[in-house]
């Protein structure tokens, strides 16, 4: 097997000292134009491949940022995922993924465990923040930290989230627009901040309208099969329901499913509203109503906000609330 070239190897055919080719490949200025060409000549004879993380340790950089999701199976995470490796891209950054499982335990010793195997990184982006979490530890390994689509409400952290109360009262003022007055909502874990936002959202709008005591409200994972087992419960212990707001399009999904199982027809039966507008929700047996979660520009904007802070182009924290908007297909119908 042919051993991989060194930068000694590069040096020795260029005629220069290591040093120098350390230089040319951190781009430190001083190498002369005709001491370049020797290198790059030497680079292309022996094909040689710098290692970036170790060109990082002159430059203090690994060109890896972590991000931390709560499992890979989650459609949302999935689609955060591929608008955050994209856009570090751009920025020369590769990224180093830690998911969680969505298990409590784990997630709650996060900090620790980025500390002692991952201090090398950069920045980190966490995708799976709930209460509980010390971001003060987290603070202490890594000086660059943004929280993406979930969120604590803190004083130190950067974040982009979507505007959750905001979307608890789109989905409630459509759906009492349309005639519905018997409301069920399957939230998220109150743990998560998104959560109670859509929760409270919701709720609120309800109250306006003297619909509150009416309603059935049900906490819920955010699974698909949780989200059918929260619709079987308010389907067959609140018969007079209408209309169910979904916190995610996984929950939805969910509620769907059980829907075709049990032979309630969407929207006739039964209007459903989901969360997140995710791309599977176009695609449903009943193309899926939704409040508009903007996952992409959340991954992108969490990454330019991270490359802020690694190259110091800003101090002050910034923490955005996107607003979101209803994207009305066909799983709502108006009750009369």
């Amino acid at each position: 097997m042919r051993r991989k070239p060194t930068i000694q190897d590069v040096a020795n055919l260029a005629r220069v000292s290591k040093s120098t080719v350390s230089k040319f490949l951190n781009d430190v200025p001083y190498v002369s134009r005709e001491t370049r060409k020797k290198i790059e000549q030497a680079i292309q004879t022996l094909d040689f491949r710098p290692n970036t993380f170790a060109r990082g340790l002159v430059n203090h950089t690994s060109g890896l940022i972590g991000l931390v999701i709560s499992g890979v199976d989650v459609l949302v995470n999935v689609e955060l995922i591929k608008a955050i490796e994209l856009e570090a891209g751009k920025h020369g950054y590769h990224v180093v993924l830690v998911s969680t499982n969505d298990d409590y335990s784990l997630e709650k010793e996060i900090p620790q465990i980025l500390s002692e195997k991952f201090h090398y990184l950069d920045g980190v982006i966490l995708a799976n923040a709930r209460e509980g979490m010390d971001l003060e530890l987290l603070r202490e390994t890594f000086e660059h930290v943004v929280m993406v689509h979930r969120y604590i409400p803190n004083d130190v952290v950067d974040f982009v989230t979507i505007d959750g109360y905001i979307g608890g009262k789109l989905a409630a003022e459509y759906l009492i627009g349309l005639g519905h007055k018997k409301l069920g909502m399957i939230a998220g874990p109150a743990v998560i901040y998104q959560s109670r936002d859509r929760l409270e959202g919701f709720k609120d709008t309800l109250k306006e309208y003297g619909l509150l005591e009416d309603s059935v409200i049900i906490e819920s994972g955010y699974s698909v099969e949780e989200g059918f087992q929260a619709a079987e419960m308010i389907m067959f212990d609140y018969k007079d329901v209408t209309a169910i707001f979904a916190s995610s399009d996984m929950i939805a999904l969910g509620v769907l499913d059980a829907a075709r199982l049990f032979r309630w027809k969407i929207p006739e039966d039964l209007s459903v509203i989901g969360f997140d507008n995710m791309a599977f929700s176009r695609l449903a047996r009943v193309p899926l109503t939704t409040v508009d979660g903007r996952i992409k520009e959340m991954g992108q904007m969490a990454v330019r906000k991270l490359m802020e802070r690694i190259k110091r182009e800003r101090k002050e924290r910034e923490q955005a609330f996107l607003r979101p908007s209803l994207i009305v297909r066909e799983s709502c119908r108006e009750f009369t």
